[in-house]
């Protein structure tokens, strides 16, 4: 056998390690109960705690959202279904992740077949640049074409590498030791592994170091807020490598092993095709944009058939909306899941036997994502504003639901507050809604306090974008919550066909602050519905937000002065400088692009309408922050000025975080802090159970000297 180090040079510093069994991680509480719920002694029928959130087990990321891609993998058979349980572990500050099996066909108790710690964050490009912003990848599983392995990605000491696991045995037989992050993981035709890693990513790294001894000359490759050296130029290539499953003879993929991973072959041009589907029967369903060069052209499904004939679906359930599609019974029936109902609130599965119009089999609120046809039934994600994310079959005939596979049995078990749907129309015609969560226990004879949470409220009501802003521990501390959805962007509103670009899009949406007053009128009138029920102390309304959802936060102090009595933000507002300095030059150049007004330009009149600055007199609410350290000095310039008018502030900076944070131990403090944040200034309760080094002389000194400002 050769030399480790001859593998790494073949193989782009991959090397092979094989294990007689499964890596086991520390026996923390969070792995010994990964499957075992009833461990936490729900029976109580008690409310909804912060501990209960941070304990969940995931099946996939927490986007609030669709999913990009599926978690689930079903076997070659189609018998079995892999797919991965991550969950937090705020003791150990980690997380620990099991790759699962269970019976597609029958509810036998999940295997788990391997166990691992760490959380996989991507690392997407970002204006050309290579940036980390926390966001975990949808880690699917990958069955070998005989059923027999399973091969998806661990972190091992932070670093992403590929695993292979006998199913049989549930051991480890292949784990990848690249000096750079595995991205890749997929199967050939012929049973050979394919991993694809980026020891270019190494090599800029190096590169970078080398310029460092002569220092940096600053450029758009800086991203202050981040770090103190230039990022790597993105996307950076993957280098893929084949092997046996056992991981011998590691070699650079050839191309016809690529040929057979679609996920790595290069990118072809769409010329409008957005999806294609091919059937059994010589016809592939495609979804078509009518205008290519429009970004707001509907999209029209196709058949394609084998003859080169074509046909479009008249029918107006086929134009615009549809999210994903399948084939049934050897070509002869099209299902498809798509958006639709108020402000594209709603999921409907349809199926369409391709002679008569499409049927409705099923219509719902709940997030419906990650579906795999197994055989003539769907195997999807599911989850309701009340119940976490599960694993479900429907029915393709009736659209009944039956529960597969649920990774947190008992949290039905908790008591919630009620959860209702509401819909409104804003000032520029744009349909939204958003999901009102009221307490269990409501004063009699008064009044709520409300918390506005933001900006996706589809599926399970967890804690907003991010997960930072706990909904029904909220509710259960006595608070109504209104979880908002952020409108359709404004540009959406020219239905003419001018908008052909991103940048065209975003000139529009900035225009006038045009998409900013659009968002505004939602959060208002979204405010004003929930007012009008009656039971709503409008002196006591708090607001949250993270990333653009603190830019609504901006927009709303500002523009409805002395409407919100608390607020909590997760990333920095914008200010003129800050915005443009501290983001780097290349995010400077795309925001003058936008319409911001250059440095050298006057920035007075452009940023009258949201800079804190510029309307410090209009502000006089506590204001927490809880931000990254690679983001807190886009807080600095506000937080600053804030602390100088001696308005109610305070500053918490997490390390080794990023936009999304995801430390547990972070997680579970910034739940806390806020719940007790928006106790004491919505309702001046205090915990008892904090001890002396409690925060509460510092905001008591905090409110005694908001009294005291003009």
């Amino acid at each position: 056998m050769r030399s480790v180090a001859l593998l790494a040079a073949c193989a782009g510093v991959i090397a092979a390690a094989s294990h007689a069994e499964a890596a086991t991680p520390e026996t923390s509480p969070a792995c010994r109960n990964l499957l075992d719920d009833g461990a936490n002694g729900h029976a109580d029928k008690r409310g909804v705690t912060t501990t209960d959130l941070i304990g969940l087990r995931d099946i996939g990321p927490n986007f609030g959202t669709d999913l990009p891609e599926s978690p689930l993998a079903l076997s070659p058979d189609g018998k079995h279904l892999a797919f991965v349980i991550s969950r937090a572990d705020p003791v150990l500050n980690d997380y620990c992740q099991a790759l699962v099996t269970i019976d597609a066909e029958s509810h036998a108790p999940a295997q788990i077949v391997d166990m691992s710690n760490g959380l996989i964050i991507g690392a997407p490009t970002i204006r050309g640049l290579r940036m980390i912003n926390g966001s975990p990848i949808v880690n699917s599983p990958h069955w070998s074409p005989d059923g027999r392995y399973l091969a998806y990605l661990v972190s091992i000491e932070g670093i992403p590498q590929a695993r292979v696991i006998s199913v049989e045995r549930a051991t480890v037989l292949f784990t990848t030791t690249s000096q750079t992050a595995v991205r890749q993981v997929a199967w050939t035709a012929g049973g050979k592994l394919l991993f694809g890693n980026e020891p270019e990513a190494a090599r800029l790294e190096v590169e970078i170091d080398r310029r460092g001894r002569d220092g940096f000359r600053y450029d758009d490759s800086f991203i202050p807020n981040r770090e103190a050296r230039p990022s790597i130029r993105a996307p950076v290539p993957t280098e893929f490598h084949s092997s046996t499953a056992s991981g011998t003879d590691i070699r650079p993929a050839s191309s016809e092993e690529l040929a057979t991973h679609t996920d790595a072959a290069p990118d072809r041009p769409s010329n409008g095709l957005i999806q294609s589907v091919a059937g059994g029967g010589n016809v592939t369903a495609q979804l078509v944009q009518r205008e290519p060069a429009s970004l707001t052209s509907p999209i029209d499904l196709w058949l394609q058939y084998g003859d080169g004939q074509r046909r479009r679906c008249d029918d107006p359930v086929c134009a615009g909306g549809i999210l994903k599609m399948w084939w049934t019974g050897n070509g002869q029936r099209l299902l498809f899941l798509r958006r639709a109902g108020w402000g594209n609130s709603e999921l409907q599965l349809y199926s369409w036997d391709t002679r008569s119009a499409p049927a409705i089999i099923l219509k719902t609120h709940d997030l419906i994502t990650g579906c795999q046809l197994a055989s003539t039934t769907l195997i999807c994600l599911h989850e309701a504003s009340s119940q976490p994310r599960r694993i479900v079959q429907i029915n393709t005939d009736t659209g009944v639901l039956t529960t597969l596979f649920d990774p947190n049995p008992s949290f039905h078990k908790l008591r919630k507050g009620s959860v209702e749907r509401l819909h409104w129309t804003n000032d520029v015609g744009i349909e939204s809604f958003g999901d009102l969560v009221l307490p269990r226990n409501r004063p009699r004879n008064g009044k709520m306090p409300l918390i506005v949470v933001q900006y996706l409220t589809r599926g399970f009501l967890r804690g907003g974008v991010g997960d930072e802003y706990p909904i029904f521990p909220f509710a259960e501390q006595g608070f109504a919550v209104l979880s908002l959805q952020r409108p359709a962007d404004y540009y959406t509103t020219v239905k003419d066909g001018s908008v052909r670009t991103a940048l065209e899009a975003q000139v529009l949406n900035q225009r006038n602050w045009n998409d900013r007053r659009s968002v505004q009128s939602a959060l208002i009138k979204g405010i004003e519905l929930v007012v009008s029920r009656g039971n709503i102390d409008t002196k006591r309304i708090g607001i949250t937000g993270l990333s653009d959802g603190v830019s609504t936060v901006q927009f709303a102090l500002v523009n409805s002065p002395g409407l919100f009595a608390a607020a909590s933000i997760s990333t920095g507002f914008q200010e003129p400088k800050s915005t443009q300095i501290y983001g780097g030059s290349a995010w400077a150049k795309q925001l003058v692009a936008m319409g911001y007004p250059p440095l050298n330009e006057d920035q007075t009149e452009f940023w009258l309408n949201t800079s804190i600055e510029r309307n410090i007199d209009k502000i006089n609410l506590p204001i927490l922050m809880q931000v990254s350290d690679n983001e807190y000095l886009m807080a600095m310039e506000s937080y600053g000025i804030l602390k100088a008018y001696n308005r109610p502030t305070e500053l918490y900076v997490f390390p080794n975080e990023n936009h999304i944070k995801n430390g547990p131990a972070h997680r579970l403090a910034i739940y806390a802090r806020n719940i007790h944040w928006f106790k004491f200034w919505l309702e001046r309760e205090e915990d008892a159970s904090i001890q002396k080094s409690s925060p509460y002389e510092r905001w008591d000194s905090l409110a005694s000297r908001k009294d005291k400002v003009p």
